[in-house]
């Protein structure tokens, strides 16, 4: 049957995956509204960290016309400096792919200026998205989206954008039933330095490896804020040296997203003051292991130490249906209604810098999954979208699986 209802699009979720879908399919005249549960653009996290845009997320901002203005707000990266346990320093230079490195908030302000300005788009904040359900009419196929302040709103379709622990997903057993929470054996300690130390550069990733003894090693970005984003990259092996590292606990079933972005970037140890504890710590450590380090970042930027929990990701397999097996992945539900991006679908563990990445090209090819036959003036149908969402969603996972389960690899410690 065909549906005269004009498509409408709300999506879950304002990062940078949200925000380039909300952009292109704007532009495709389809009236889509964003929906984001942080009222404001920097309550993502209180701490800042860094990203990294390579070929894939560079690619889609310039489908967007949006990667001069990300050029603008962000910074090259143009090498990586290695240093080791013997005081050996070797630079990487990056010879062919463009770089560029962002805090998150700076890049979801770039593309939330951009879509502002999209007549077609509506970003509204303050009300995350709960569940969303379809109504109960056999002739109205529209679902409802329940928001956290009590309201609904309406739309032909939905892209659940809204993160690893998405309530879209959950809202649908289709796709609840393919995802599974992983937890990988590594976690970090976030630390923020003020600004970038004298003779540090400011266009490279700086890696740190101290003596294999001590299980870890640390990774330094600068920030277009001119902070210093430090991560020291820590497994569980690294606790039996360092008990009192020991990250929070992995979070239930019943507690997914609760925090949102605070649930893995702004994690604090469970201890009586600690804060000073931690920052006393770390100081005792590097002091003893990476003495220069610690003079380059200063003792005071400790104080702004957290552990994060373990990294985890989703993993999305095929279940058994009462249609018989499926033997495929599938992002979107089977009457292409709702769809995932992002984290929502393919969450993955930090290792190889490409969550970002992974978001704003999974956009730009749920967008381009419209046939060129759609290109110009004419707006899509419910059933042209409908058709865009289900090729997108059977098609997305075979390139997004191998990328995750790489950088899932890479979280745990080698063996000797």
């Amino acid at each position: 049957m065909v549906s005269n209802a004009v498509p409408s699009i709300v999506i879950a979720g304002g990062g940078p995956g949200g925000l380039l879908a909300a952009i292109l399919f704007g532009r495709r005249g389809i009236q889509t509204t964003v929906l984001e549960k942080a009222a404001e653009p920097d309550q993502w996290s209180t701490r800042s960290y860094s990203i990294v845009l390579g070929t894939r997320g560079m690619g889609a901002l310039e489908r967007a016309g949006a990667l001069e203005s990300a050029r603008e707000a962000g910074m090259d990266r143009r090498c990586i400096i290695i240093h080791d346990a013997e005081g050996n320093i070797k630079l990487i230079p990056k010879k062919h792919a463009e770089s560029l490195g962002f805090s998150r908030s700076l890049l979801v302000e770039c593309l939330e200026k951009i879509a502002s300005q999209e007549p077609n788009v509506t970003i509204r904040r303050g009300a995350g998205v709960t569940t969303v359900t379809k109504k109960n009419n056999a002739d109205d196929t529209t679902l409802e989206i329940h928001l956290t302040d009590g309201s609904v709103v309406s739309a032909t379709h939905v892209i659940g954008a809204d993160g690893k622990w998405s309530k879209v997903r959950s809202a649908f057993p289709e796709l609840h039933d393919q995802a599974t929470i992983r937890t990988e054996p590594s976690f970090g300690v976030h630390v923020i330095v003020p600004s970038v130390p004298e003779g540090w550069r400011s266009d490279g990733t700086t890696v740190i490896k101290p003596s294999d003894d001590c299980m870890f090693h640390i990774i330094a970005a600068p920030i277009p804020t001119g902070q210093l984003s430090i991560s020291m990259v820590c497994f569980d092996e690294t606790l039996e040296k360092y008990p009192w590292l020991a990250p929070p606990e992995d979070m239930n079933a019943k507690s997914y997203g609760s925090g949102g972005w605070e649930d893995e970037f702004s994690a604090r140890p469970d201890y009586a003051e600690a804060d000073t504890n931690l920052a006393e710590k770390l100081e005792e450590l590097f002091a003893a292991e990476l003495p220069m380090f610690l003079s380059a970042i200063g003792r005071e930027a400790l104080q702004s130490a957290r552990i994060n929990r373990r990294v985890s990701w989703v993993e999305m397999s095929p279940v058994a249906t009462t249609d018989g097996p499926d033997n495929v992945v599938n992002y979107a539900t089977k009457d292409g209604r709702v769809v995932l991006i992002g984290d929502a679908a393919h969450a993955i563990t930090p290792t190889m810098g490409e969550g970002a990445n992974m978001a704003l090209e999974s956009a730009a090819v749920l967008v381009d999954s419209l046939s060129s036959s759609e290109e110009g003036n004419t707006t899509p149908t419910v059933e042209e979208l409908s058709a865009a969402f289900l090729a997108f969603g059977k098609s997305r996972p075979k390139d997004a699986l191998p990328i995750q389960e790489r950088s899932a690899a890479g979280n745990r410690m080698k063996k000797a």
